[in-house]
């Protein structure tokens, strides 16, 4: 195994700290439509996790109010999903994280690819003061590895360059394969401070444009547990108040594309791999529901939604979206 400094390994949490964080969504995302059926990302979850499983008589699609009929339906257990997991892990490597610690890339071939469906593919890009993307979708454990040795270098080339964070994220959203319809994610690794004059709000719109969720590891709580500050002693350094403080943009960043926010109190491996398999398992768990939309396109908004016709099976909190069409 080889250690890595990469943000990647900085996301590792400590204990219950590690847990998700789940900020209240306040605006619907909004994402436009140019294929025949309108798809609408969504969980049914309960008490004890996901329902793995169900037919289209047990949902109800709703566009402006009016139902629709729902012409496709895939859940977990649909063996060939023609609707299949698309992520990219967006690694910071810029000096803030790359100093900090050593990482261990394995567990994303270990824990992240084997928790996550086998049509699911993962790409890599990295950002510092520019974004590259190392690694196109892939199942290959060994092309992915390749990819966080080359993102090593990327860092090297970069260092002191500052954090290009939302205009990374927006361009990574950009430039997604949309001809093909996927369950699109993005996992950020970050400690959410942006010191090239990124907007938060950018990289939300590009998202929702692309139909993308946002899964943010945050960085700043373990910074103050284990950063040396500026004497070089270990402690809290004043400027990670800074940090506290960005990285409330990538809980909005998560929570308004439909994806979650984690924050890691410390650095351990144990912690990274519950957060890999959390978010890992809860992409696998995701149903997508299509419906022919009614009439010509006009370019205006319409509020799309999931509901249960059963409430007793579970309950969705992420089937709601606006659609520009």
């Amino acid at each position: 195994m080889i250690g890595w400094p990469l943000a990647l390994g900085l996301a590792l949490g400590g204990g219950a700290s590690a847990g998700p964080q789940s900020p209240e969504t306040k605006d619907v995302p909004t994402f436009g439509v140019a294929t025949e059926l309108v798809y609408v990302r969504f969980h049914v979850e309960r008490k004890k996790g996901y329902v793995d499983s169900l037919t289209r008589e047990q949902i109800r699609v709703l566009e402006d109010g009016r139902p629709q009929t729902v012409a496709l339906l895939e859940t977990p257990s649909t063996r060939e999903r023609t609707v299949a997991p698309d992520v990219t892990l967006a690694l910071d490597v810029s000096s803030s994280v790359m100093d900090a610690r050593l990482l261990d890339e394995s567990l994303v071939k270990e824990v992240f690819l084997a928790s996550l469906s086998q049509q699911a593919r993962v790409a890599l890009c990295a950002f510092g003061g520019a974004l590259r993307c190392l690694t196109p979708p892939t199942r290959d454990a060994d092309a992915l590895m390749a990819g966080f040795e080359q993102a090593i270098d990327f860092s090297r080339q970069t260092r002191h360059e500052g954090t290009r964070l939302y205009a990374s994220v927006a361009d990574v959203c950009r430039r997604l394969d949309r001809t093909q319809k996927s369950q699109r994610a993005i996992v950020v690794f970050s400690d959410g401070l942006d010191n090239r004059g990124g907007k938060v709000g950018d990289a939300i719109r590009a998202a929702n444009d692309a139909d993308v969720r946002v899964y943010a590891v945050k960085l700043s709580q373990a910074f103050q547990a284990t950063a040396p500050n500026r004497l070089g002693g270990g402690g809290f350094d004043q400027n990670r108040a800074l940090y506290d403080y960005k990285k409330l943009d990538l809980d909005r960043l998560a929570a308004e594309t439909g994806g979650r926010a984690y924050e890691p109190g410390s650095l351990d491996q144990k912690a990274l791999a519950a957060i890999l398999r959390s978010i890992a398992t809860e992409i696998t768990m995701e149903n997508v529901a299509g419906y022919q939309p009614q009439g010509a396109p006009t370019g205006q908004k319409h509020r799309v939604k999931v509901e249960l016709v059963d409430r007793s099976l579970g309950a969705i909190h992420d089937g709601e979206r606006t659609l520009l069409r």
